[in-house]
């Protein structure tokens, strides 16, 4: 059985749908409007000894833009493990970076002996405050023993949502680890450029920015923004600025990572969609102008790495707040992206956030407004 989008929960329809999959493998991407249908996946599943992994996420993709409601089912070809679990809020990242560890060496010691390293493809409940640091203590502790790779789920509201799921279980503040064959490496791209000088987080804790340069973050960010647009922004508009214009942190190496503030507390503190640590150095990003040319070097580098046919699915999580940016031409992006592949299939969803590296065999980072894409045979 290939891939297959659903938008209709008929229990006897969808049934019939999953019987070819008995006894084997499926990951189910649900879109949000649809997430009281969990229940009745789970039982069909189980019911056919199917072992489900599942997210929740604010929407789908396909090859014709966003799906707003249904499910994607995709199938897993073996090697493939996945394990759904709880991640405790009072344990510290270190500390959940050590419950990670641990259940990762317990599947890599029955992945194929002499294969190359898997990726680990990681799926946060988006409500995780401290994502970041996880990433930087596992890198610690398992090194180059995987490559690295994941998504964000949970509500495109920024409200609590449980939304991980496996044959039994539904989670809110959880992560499900998945070890994907080598040749199933993701990429990832999201061309946000510099566009002012470099400014200084001088008071920040997970993912608040209370001072920027000392003075409160959101009047330096009202700042930047009245400089580019003559504008001055107010609490409301923030998201709908940010996501074309967000803060980037600036790294040793060069390389950007996007932030995307979404919030503003009664003490003009930004609530962003992942960590800033304090003393970062910050700048104001512009988000990418064409939705062509970061689809088509993203493109590349998979047929780099994979002779891409039209047996191939292209299965992409896309950024909700790139998607913001792009509006109408997301669908653009998307179809470059699956043309310039050589794939015949796309399949995906809304991410509310990106794990990978700029290049193959970096360090993890944990991104927003990113394209991640991978292909696969169907």
């Amino acid at each position: 059985m290939k891939q297959h989008y659903v938008c209709q929960f008929n229990p006897t329809e969808l049934a019939a749908t999953l019987a070819p999959l008995q006894g084997r493998k499926l990951t189910i991407l649900l879109a949000e409007q649809d997430c009281a249908q969990v229940a009745l996946l789970q039982q069909l599943c189980s019911d056919l000894e199917i072992t489900l992994d599942g997210a929740i996420f604010p929407k789908l993709l396909g090859a014709q833009g966003l799906l707003p409601q249904g499910a994607w089912l995709l199938p897993r070809p073996e090697p493939y493990q996945a394990t759904l679990m709880p991640l405790p809020p009072e344990r510290d990242a270190a500390q959940l970076a050590r419950l990670i560890t641990d259940q990762v060496a317990s599947m890599l010691a029955t992945w194929p002996a002499l294969s190359p390293p898997p990726t680990l493809f990681l799926t946060f409940d988006n409500l995780i405050p401290n994502i970041a640091s996880i990433l930087d203590a596992l890198y610690l502790q398992l090194a180059n023993r995987v490559n690295y790779a994941g998504t964000n789920a949970g509500s495109g509201h920024f409200t609590p949502l449980a939304c991980l799921f496996d044959n039994q279980r539904l989670l809110a503040y959880g992560v499900t680890c998945t070890l994907l064959p080598n040749n199933s490496f993701p990429f990832l791209e999201h061309g946000y450029q510099l566009s002012a000088q470099p400014m200084l987080a001088t008071g920040s804790g997970a993912n608040t920015i209370t001072y920027i340069d000392w003075q409160p973050a959101f009047h330096t960010y009202q700042e930047l923004i009245r400089q580019q647009f003559q504008h001055t922004l107010t609490h409301e508009e923030l998201y709908h600025f940010a996501v074309h214009m967000p803060l980037g942190l600036l790294l040793a190496n060069g390389d950007v990572i996007v932030r995307i503030p979404f919030d503003v507390t009664d003490e003009g503190a930004l609530i962003c969609s992942s960590e800033v640590s304090e003393h970062s150095i910050l700048t104001l990003l512009k988000a990418p102008e064409s939705a062509t040319d970061h689809a088509c070097s993203l493109a590349r580098r998979l047929c780099q790495q994979q002779d891409l046919t039209r047996a191939h699915l292209l299965e992409v999580y896309y950024c909700a707040g790139r998607q913001l940016h792009f509006g109408q031409q997301t669908v653009t992006e998307l179809r470059t992206l699956l043309s310039d592949s050589g794939a015949g299939e796309l399949a995906g969803a809304l991410s509310l956030g990106e794990i990978g590296s700029i290049r193959s065999g970096d360090y993890p980072q944990f991104h927003n407004g990113a394209i991640l894409c991978n292909g696969a045979l169907v």
